[in-house]
């Protein structure tokens, strides 16, 4: 007799970034002149400190199991740079360092939620959020912003976030790169002090952000909560190494000992190597910043590009390296639902433009650009795109 998978086995789809990415990547090895906007990730190399710490990782021999937190010296340099950055202090035993951010998620969501407890998740929102509350059989509870792409006191409550155990906040965003200011964020925390909810907050893109006043993060805003704030963070975007993965996780110690048990029983410690090489990384703020001012640049060209495109509109995103499309007027009334997939194989077909669906990230009708990509790229694309939407049928 056939035994069945799990239920988690069909409650869970594909993730559609990776899926087009995978696509694209598929066709330009192919030798398709493919120009690939799907990807979230950073095209520069690994800042050559943090590959030389490697090396002498692997020369030196003696590559063992860590706690299953990460290496002391790295939580405590963790713990340094974000006590200078301002806020609360912070303790080494207040961090934890995993698999890259998706794990430090899943672990925080897993010790914060009981099985049917809502978690309050903006729209739009990455498409990891709803797949890792539903593995853990939570209730997803979407928040339209009434306006834009950022959630208010006033959309909380108008989607019963009250009844919620976790708040999400992503802030700089993916899909958006919407960047919640101070005065945003201290009217956000204002409303957590009137309920019992956790908050996470998403900031892996932290370092990515184009205006005078740069990241803020709430804990920053409103140190009072720290006790329920879940800070969420790590190397990826902005010291270009997202294949390392290397994340963190700030929270109070009870928290952070929850996450580190189930962490005691799931990966262990992360890659030794990896976590090894990540202490050399704080060191390399020149590079971090001479990306940022490369991707600011390029934000720059791509929206001068687009700007005045019939049938698009946008916001121009404030951080991480994305660009939301709304091309709701492209598309039939009666047909906008799907209306955003049509177009993203149309612009693959007919223009060798892969970008991203919106309707994956709570948007249809929409479509995600990243513009980690050359400022020559990007003119092209541009090109590419205004010429296709002529031809697309709607």
């Amino acid at each position: 007799m056939a035994t069945q998978l799990g239920w988690l086995a069909e409650a869970l789809g594909d993730s559609p970034t990776l899926k087009l990415s995978s696509q694209a990547k598929a066709m330009i090895q192919a030798g398709e002149p493919v120009i690939n906007l799907t990807a979230g990730e950073p095209d520069f190399a690994t800042p050559e400190p943090v590959l030389a710490a490697a090396r002498a990782a692997l020369a030196d021999g003696r590559i063992g199991y860590t706690a299953s937190a990460g290496l002391p010296e790295l939580r405590a340099m963790v713990a340094q740079y974000y006590s200078d950055a301002g806020g609360p202090t912070v303790a080494a035993g207040e961090v934890i360092v995993s698999n890259g951010a998706k794990q430090v998620l899943f672990n925080a969501l897993a010790v914060l939620i009981n099985p049917g407890d809502k978690v309050a998740i903006p729209v739009p929102y990455w498409v990891t959020y709803p797949a890792q509350v539903t593995a853990l059989r939570g209730e997803i509870l979407a928040v339209t912003p009434t306006a834009g792409w950022k959630i208010t006191p006033a959309d909380l409550e108008r989607a019963g976030a009250r009844a919620a155990r976790v708040l999400i906040l992503n802030s700089p965003s993916n899909p958006t790169g919407a960047v919640y200011d101070r005065d945003e964020l201290a009217a956000l925390a204002d409303w957590c002090r009137t309920c019992d909810v956790y908050v996470l907050t998403d900031e892996i893109y932290e370092d990515l952000v184009y205006t005078d006043a740069g990241h803020t993060s709430l804990v920053q805003i409103a140190p009072d909560l720290r006790h329920r704030i879940v800070r969420v963070t790590g190397l990826s975007k902005s010291y270009a190494m997202t294949g390392w993965r290397v994340g963190f996780g700030l929270a109070e110690p009870e928290t952070i000992n929850a996450m580190t048990r189930l962490q005691d029983h799931s990966t262990s410690n992360i890659c030794t190597v990896a976590q090894k090489a990540a202490l050399a990384a704080f060191a390399c703020r020149a590079e971090v910043l001479a990306m940022r001012e490369a991707f600011h640049r390029r934000r720059d060209v791509l929206v001068e590009q687009l700007r005045g495109t019939p049938g698009i509109r946008f916001d121009v995103p404030d951080g991480a390296f994305y660009l939301m499309l709304d091309c709701r007027d492209l598309l039939a009334p009666d047909r906008r639902h799907d209306g955003c997939w049509r177009l993203a194989r149309h612009l693959l077909a007919e223009a060798k433009l892969a970008t991203i669906p919106g309707a994956p990230f709570g948007a249809p009708g929409c479509l995600r650009l990243s513009f980690a990509r050359s400022e020559s790229e990007l003119v092209e694309a541009a090109q590419r795109l205004r010429a296709s939407l002529r031809s697309f049928p709607g």
